[in-house]
This record gives structure tokens, C-alpha cells and sequence, in this order.
């Protein structure tokens, strides 16, 4: 009831947040004094990064834990994410903290968020290497109100980096996006360690000669002193940049070059990033978590990029998802995706059908003219995997790794990519 009353970004909640925190961080004395921290931040592709900067410090011989949206790593051990939350509530992730001190884990990789950082989620949490991967201006404006107020926030998870506990020989890093617009801000930070990375421009670690297909992503990694040909079984330019953030967070911690790229050659992917399933049909089924304007348009522009076909997109909104973004999400589909299949994400106790019209009221076209309204999730999967043919891909997004879909007070199973296997599966008998 409270929540309802009391605007979240009012300084009662604000100091809420702040209390809990300190009252976390003491009762579990404190875990992240016994962990070196990567923090990760950003618009999009910080789970991406986080799993693979994990998988990189694992894969080398070091004992290494994650907080992301999707899984918790304890070392090889994954259990997924059940809350959802992008950075857990502060009693969660320290007692998670305290989990991975006691077993002898050495590094930690976290998911950090605007909210988390404004709303003090992460105080106490002394942060060692802090990476930002793009700060894009369509999103959290609900939240934020203005786009400089969130670039703002972000930037405090880089400017805590020299106020917060050193520990014995690990220096204060900054990993920043070159290609950002926002580069400069996050640049002029102090650290005692910056790190650059590009795709286009002259950086310390530089992605050069791309290769995009529907399958893998191939490119030439240049870091200082060594260059090597990586093929990864990510999807997507955009990736390449989570990529070469992850590179440099490994070699900041001493990981030998030959060592990331023995790994990235390994890496097994993301669960509900961009994700294939392949049963053998002859085109491209894709289940992606982009809900937000912005990753679903570079999507979009990838698919566009590998696509001799049509794109078919399945898309639905899901609730506590600001108007504005529901209505660009529909202009982007309108834009890019030859056929349009709108249905239902997760509702929760908003109404399903004020979410689908602030996305439909922004497509210009007709039923059946490359649009399609099917309310059931599984119905809609289902017509865009039959109506596909050679040559064209389909991408079901929204939803990712979720396993559950919510609607009203029902929490239903569902996974876009059990449907997605059970449909293809289905069409080749």
C-alpha cells in the first residue's frame, strides 16, 4: 500500500533504501571487502557482459561468482535468477555476497542498475572495476524523468570508485564504450586504470573486420601488444562490444590473452539473449529479451543485416513498462519487422489490452497486412513458426529467459523457447 503512496524516488523511500542497505551490509559484515567487484552498468547488454566476464575469470583458473537478471554463479555451479531483478534487494545480494566469501570464491561479478544506484542498493558493495556499456536516451525516463539525470546516475557508480574501500594491490578501474556519446562524461572520471573499447574507433581493445551471420559472430581482437581471430556463438554487433568489455575487465585482472580468447572460442552463450533453437528447420527461430526500445531495435538491425527473407517479430508488452517506450517498441516493429504478430508478454494486474493498444496504436498497417493480433502467447509463436518459410527468421522477444508468464494473480509456465522447441518439434511430424 505504501509503495502506492509514496513516489520511489521520494526521499522517504530514498532513505529507506539507504537504511536498509547499511543494516544489510553490517549484519553480513561486510562480504565485499573479501571479493574483488566488477560492476557492470548500463542501457543494455549488461547481463551479456556479466556472463561473460564470469565465464572469462572461471575459465582461467580463478575462482569466480555473478549477480545478474538471469543466473547466480558460484563458481560452475548457475542457479537461475527467480526474482527477476536486475540488482537484487540489498539483503538479498549481500547475503549472496556472504554466500560466495564462504566458499572461497575470489571475484564477483554484479549487475548494476540506475535504480540500484540511485535507490543506494549497492552501498557497502566496494566496487573494483566499474564498466559501462552504452547508456542509451529512450530509457528509465519514467524513473528518471530527464535522459541527463540518468546518464547521472550512472556516472555515480564511477565516481565511487575512488571513495569506496581499496584493498591490497587491486587498483580502481574503469572500463567505458568509446562509441558511447556519453564517453567523454564517464572518461573524465578518475581511476587508476582506464580502459577504452571501440568497433570503430582507435581504442585499447578494438573489434576489427566483423563477420555477422544468424549462427556465430567472427571478428579480429585487437588488445596491446596481440591480435587474434575470434569466433564466438553470439549474436550480433552489439555483442561484439559486450565482448571486448569483458576482455578488458579479465586482462585488468591478469588474465592471460591467449586464456580469453581459448574461452570466448568456448563461450555457450546466454540463455534468452539472442538465443537460437534449432531442431533442424530451415530458418532462423530466435528468443530475445529485448523489450526495451533500443535493444529490440539493434535486434532488429542485426536480423536486418543476416536476413535474405522475411522478419517475423512476436512481441507483446509486458506491465510497469512506461507508455512511451510500449509506443516507440510499436514504431520500431512498424519500421523493421515485415510481420508483426502482437500478443500478450506479461500483464501481471495491468490490462492486457491497454498494453497492446499503446503498442498497436503506433503500427500503421491493417490485420493481415504484415500485422497479426493474437492474444495467446502460445497461439502466436505457434502462427509465426508455420507461417515461416526458407530464408526467413523468426524472433520471439520480450521474454528472454523467463519461464513463467504472469497473468492477473496466475503465474502460468512458460518459456518462449520450450514453446518455440515443442512447436518445431511438432511441425516435423
Amino acid at each position: 500500500m505504501f509503495r502506492k503512496i509514496i513516489p520511489e524516488r521520494s526521499s522517504v523511500r530514498l532513505f529507506y533504501h539507504k537504511v536498509s542497505a547499511v543494516l544489510a551490509a553490517v549484519f553480513y559484515r561486510f562480504p565485499a571487502t573479501r571479493l574483488k567487484i566488477i560492476a557492470v552498468t548500463g542501457t543494455s547488454g549488461k547481463s551479456t557482459t556479466t556472463e561473460l566476464i564470469h565465464y572469462l575469470i572461471q575459465s582461467s583458473g580463478r575462482k569466480c561468482g555473478s549477480i545478474s537478471t538471469v543466473n547466480y554463479h558460484f563458481e560452475e555451479k548457475v542457479v537461475p535468477n527467480p526474482t527477476f531483478r536486475t540488482t537484487l534487494r540489498c539483503w538479498t545480494m549481500q547475503k549472496l555476497l556472504r554466500k560466495m566469501v564462504s566458499l572461497g570464491i575470489e571475484y564477483c561479478v554484479i549487475e548494476v542498475s540506475s535504480h540500484a544506484i540511485d535507490q543506494n542498493r549497492i552501498w557497502g558493495i566496494d566496487v573494483d572495476i566499474a564498466v559501462v556499456t552504452n547508456v542509451s536516451n529512450n530509457e528509465h525516463l519514467d524513473y528518471h524523468k530527464t535522459y541527463d539525470d540518468y546518464v547521472k546516475t550512472k556516472t555515480k557508480l564511477f565516481r565511487r570508485l575512488n571513495l569506496t574501500l581499496r584493498k591490497s594491490g587491486v587498483p580502481k578501474v574503469s572500463i567505458v564504450n568509446i562509441d558511447d556519446p556519453n564517453y567523454e562524461i564517464f572518461q573524465n572520471i578518475p581511476a587508476d586504470r582506464k580502459w577504452a573499447f571501440s568497433t570503430k574507433k582507435p581504442a585499447d581493445i578494438r573489434a576489427e573486420n566483423i563477420r555477422l551471420s544468424n549462427q556465430k559472430t567472427e571478428f579480429t581482437l585487437h588488445v596491446p601488444n596481440f591480435s587474434s581471430e575470434i569466433s564466438v556463438p553470439l549474436l550480433g554487433r552489439y555483442n561484439v562490444e559486450n565482448i571486448l568489455a569483458a576482455t578488458a575487465v579479465a586482462i585488468s585482472f591478469g588474465v592471460e590473452v591467449v586464456s580469453v580468447k581459448q574461452s570466448l572460442d568456448s563461450f555457450p552463450g546466454v540463455p534468452g539473449r539472442l538465443e537460437l533453437v534449432n531442431t533442424g528447420q530451415k530458418f532462423p527461430v530466435i528468443v530475445d529479451f529485448s523489450y526495451k526500445p533500443s535493444a529490440l531495435e539493434a535486434v532488429l538491425k542485426f536480423l536486418k543485416e543476416t536476413t535474405e527473407g522475411k522478419i517475423i517479430v512476436v512481441f507483446g508488452g509486458a506491465y510497469g513498462r512506461a507508455k512511451e517506450n510500449l509506443t516507440e517498441c510499436g514504431k520500431i516493429l512498424d519500421k523493421m519487422a515485415d510481420s508483426i504478430v502482437l500478443t500478450t508478454d506479461d500483464p501481471n494486474n495491468d490490462d492486457p489490452i491497454r498494453l497492446a493498444s499503446d503498442i498497436r496504436n503506433s503500427i500503421n498497417r491493417s490485420e493481415t497486412e504484415g500485422f497479426f493480433e493474437i492474444e495467446d502467447r502460445y497461439e502466436a509463436i505457434r502462427y509465426a513458426i508455420y507461417t515461416a518459410e526458407d530464408g526467413d527468421v523468426v524472433l520471439v522477444a520480450g521474454r528472454g529467459h523467463e519461464q513463467t508468464q504472469n497473468i492477473g494473480n496466475l503465474s502460468i509456465p512458460f518459456d518462449d523457447r520450450l514453446v518455440c522447441r515443442e512447436i518445431l518439434e511438432g511441425m516435423k511430424n
